[in-house]
C-alpha cells in the first residue's frame, strides 16, 4: 500500500479544475462536446468526476481554454495521476458499489473520522473478527470471502504506513456488547482495540449505551480530510450492499457536526480505554 498519491482523489481534483475551467471561459458543456466532437453529456461525466479523462482529451480541453506553461503541465500529471491504479484494484471485482471509491480516498486521507454504531470499523478489526463477519454471509463463495478477508487485512496498512492517517474513532457500547464470532474472538478484538490506541495517530471513544443523546445517534459513517485545500472532506456510509458518498460541502458540514457532538458525548481515552479492559477481564 503506497498511500499518497491516489487516483481516485486526483480524479475528484481534475474534475473540479476542468469544470472551473470551463466556467471561466464561458463556455456551455454543448460548446465543449462540439470542440471533442463527443456528446454533452460524456463532458458532464467528465467534469463530474465519472467518467475518466484521456491525455489527448485533457490536450485538447486545455487548448480550448488556453492554459499553458506549468499550470498545463500540472494538470496533464494529474490526468496521468487519475488514471493510475491503486493498491486495492486488483480486489475490485469482490467489492460492494461505490467501495473502490471509498478506499481510494481512505488511502490518500490524512485524517479518518469514524462514527461506529453497529460493528468495529473495518481498519481495527482483526482477523478472526472479520473472518466472522464475512463467513456470515453464507451465500458468498468461499474464495470471494478469503479474497474480501485479505483485502480487510491490507486495507488497516493505512494506520501503519510511512506519515500514516490520523484515526478517530467513536464507537457505541453495543458494537462492545455485540457478539461477533466465539467470546474468544471478542476478547482478542478488545486487546486489538486496546493494542491500536498505543499508537499516536489513532484515538477511540466509547458512546455509552445510557449516555446523552446525540444529533448522529445510530448512525454509522466516516469523514475523510485531505492535506490538500483543492480536496474538501468527503463522507462515506456503507449500507448492505453499497456504499453512499457524500460530498457536497453543506451536507458534509452536518456529517462533521455530528461526529463532533458524538465525540463530546463519548467518554473520554482514558475512560473508554479503562471500559476495554473491564471487557477483556470479565
Amino acid at each position: 500500500m503506497a498511500g499518497g498519491v491516489s487516483p481516485v482523489v486526483r480524479g475528484r481534483r481534475l474534475a473540479a479544475i476542468l469544470r472551473r475551467l470551463r466556467a471561466d471561459s464561458g463556455r456551455t458543456v454543448e460548446e465543449v462536446a462540439v470542440h471533442l466532437e463527443c456528446s454533452a453529456a460524456k463532458v458532464s461525466r467528465i467534469e463530474n468526476g465519472l467518467v475518466g479523462v484521456r491525455i489527448q482529451d485533457a490536450r485538447e480541453l486545455l487548448d480550448l481554454y488556453g492554459v499553458t506553461g506549468t499550470r498545463r503541465e500540472e494538470i496533464l500529471e494529474l490526468v496521468r495521476q487519475a488514471r493510475g491504479r491503486g493498491w486495492w484494484f486488483p480486489y475490485a471485482d469482490v467489492m460492494t458499489e461505490g467501495f473502490e471509491q471509498a478506499l481510494g480516498y481512505e488511502d490518500e486521507a490524512v485524517s479518518v473520522w469514524r462514527l461506529e454504531a453497529r460493528l468495529v470499523p473495518g481498519v481495527l478489526q482483526t482477523e478472526d473478527y472479520a473472518a466472522a463477519l464475512l463467513n456470515a454471509r453464507r451465500d458468498t463463495p468461499v474464495d470471494v470471502v478469503e479474497r474480501r478477508l485479505e483485502l480487510r487485512m491490507l486495507r488497516r496498512q493505512v494506520l501503519t504506513r510511512p506519515d500514516p492517517a490520523d484515526l478517530r474513532v467513536v464507537l457505541d457500547e453495543a458494537v462492545l456488547l455485540r457478539r461477533v464470532g466465539s467470546a474468544a474472538v471478542m476478547d482478542g478484538q478488545y486487546r486489538q482495540l486496546i493494542a491500536a490506541t498505543e499508537a499516536a495517530n489513532v484515538a477511540l471513544r466509547v458512546l455509552p449505551l445510557a449516555g446523552e443523546t446525540h444529533p448522529a445517534i445510530g448512525f454509522s459513517f466516516t469523514v475523510y480530510g485531505f492535506s490538500d485545500p483543492a480536496d474538501p472532506r468527503i463522507v462515506f456510509e456503507e449500507a448492505f450492499e453499497r456504499t453512499v458518498l457524500h460530498e457536497r460541502v453543506e451536507e458534509t458540514a452536518r456529517y462533521i457536526t455530528g461526529f463532533e457532538q458524538a465525540w463530546s458525548c463519548a467518554w473520554s481515552e482514558a475512560d473508554s480505554l479503562a471500559y476495554l479492559a473491564r471487557l477483556v477481564a470479565g
